[in-house]
């Protein structure tokens, strides 16, 4: 059975990581994506990373459930194929510079004029006016600018850069995908497509909301906790006596009694100072060293197993040799085997909604430009309606 966006396609002029996961999104729905790539950009990646034969593992992962077709848009022929592709598509996406898409015939003045039903999906580091609208947006300028790196480090250090899988690369994608299907639903009501703007920046900040709430309220940064949060204690990881961490959450009233049975600290259950989470968030200091004086006389396993049992949520630090086989994800399906002609078998974290009549799908990325014969001729064109420079599909290195 198709996917829910079965029958719509997707322009997708998507570059490095923001964009190109939106439109996997997308694609994973069930929507025709044709991702367009210039000469110049093929077997795109953001930074360093590991290749196979070839290929950035990023852009093989990125750029799963898509067709490929490269297009030269600063010529007039390869312009013209594009815009005979448009008149077919639903959504547009691109998240290049600040007036990138406008030099190259790609404006939402250009699109909406040959289509006027598309969503057009624009997204950039910083927005498109101020005095920041030129310049390149990545995860980390974008962390370091929206102060969210004020929020990360150990207590009493400096602010972190957050090393995780690029948070706000992901969650902007998020966004991105979220405004085309509001885009699709709206145009559902009026008939009409639109212009969407957003930004890294923008996303950026609406996943701080609490963390801002807390300082418009406070009129302070919200200290580096490390491990622990602002708003719940304890709600932190604990070193055990097996120098193993367990990361455990006091995340209810009525949840503070037990965990004090389980660590043997029943006196600190009516102690004034610690009565209810707001008692034990402005007296943290006093707590949590003796919190840390009891975990560290027991193992992790021996905690996870105590606390769990008494309703309190508590749990291992996994590694993801762990994870990726944990009964719990491949039940889930939280990661997929994806098999690829090009690459072998690669793990994707599965779409993460199943949809009971609407399934999602999963399936490799495009060689650059491997699609190129089959999009073209579905619109009576072949490789003599493209530029001279049109380069042929790329073939991957051993």
């Amino acid at each position: 059975m198709p996917g829910p966006l079965e029958g719509f396609r997707v322009f997708d002029m998507t570059v490095a990581m923001v964009g190109p996961v939106a439109t996997k999104q997308l694609g994973s729905m069930g929507a025709d994506i044709i991702h367009v790539e210039a000469p110049e950009e093929v077997r795109a990646n953001a930074g360093v990373l590991p290749f196979i034969k070839g290929t950035s593992i990023g852009y093989i992962n990125w750029n799963l459930n898509k067709r490929g077709l490269i297009l030269d848009l600063k010529q007039q022929k390869d312009r013209e194929v594009a815009y005979k592709i448009l008149e077919t598509c639903d959504v547009f996406v691109e998240n290049m510079r600040t007036g990138a898409a406008d030099r190259l015939g790609m404006s939402y003045a250009d699109v909406s004029r040959i289509n006027p039903r598309i969503v057009y999906v624009d997204c950039t580091g910083f927005g498109r006016s101020g005095p920041m609208a030129m310049v390149p947006g990545a995860d980390p300028q974008i962390q370091v600018m929206s102060g969210w790196c004020s929020l990360n480090g150990a207590p009493g250090g400096k602010g972190q850069i957050f090393r995780g899988t690029a948070q706000i690369d992901f969650n902007t994608g998020n966004f991105i995908a979220q405004a085309a299907l509001l885009g699709l639903m709206a145009r559902e009501r009026t008939g009409k497509g639109q212009f969407i703007e957003l930004s890294m920046l923008s996303a950026a900040m609406a996943l701080q909301a609490s963390r801002l709430a807390e300082f418009f309220v406070t009129g302070k940064t919200p200290p580096l906790m490390g491990f622990a949060t602002t708003t719940i204690v304890p709600h932190q990881a604990f070193l055990c006596q097996d120098k193993q961490w367990v990361a455990v959450g006091v995340e209810k009233e009525e949840q503070w009694a037990p965990f004090c049975k389980v660590l043997k600290v029943e006196h600190l259950i009516g102690d004034s100072r610690f009565k209810t989470n707001r008692d034990r968030v402005v007296n943290r200091g006093q707590l949590i060293p003796i919190l840390e004086q009891r975990f560290k006389t027991l193992p992790r396993y021996h905690w996870i197993m105590e606390l769990n049992e008494a309703g309190v949520p508590a749990g291992k630090f996994m590694e993801w040799d762990e994870i990726r086989f944990h009964p719990q994800t491949t039940e889930n399906q939280h990661i997929v085997r994806v098999p690829t002609k090009s690459w072998g078998t690669v793990y994707d974290g599965g779409p993460p909604y199943h949809f009971s009549e609407t399934p999602t799908r999963v399936f490799s990325a495009p060689v650059p430009g491997e699609h190129a014969d089959e999009i073209l001729s579905e619109y009576g064109l072949t490789r003599e309606d493209l530029s001279p420079r049109f380069p042929s599909p790329s073939k991957q290195e051993d």
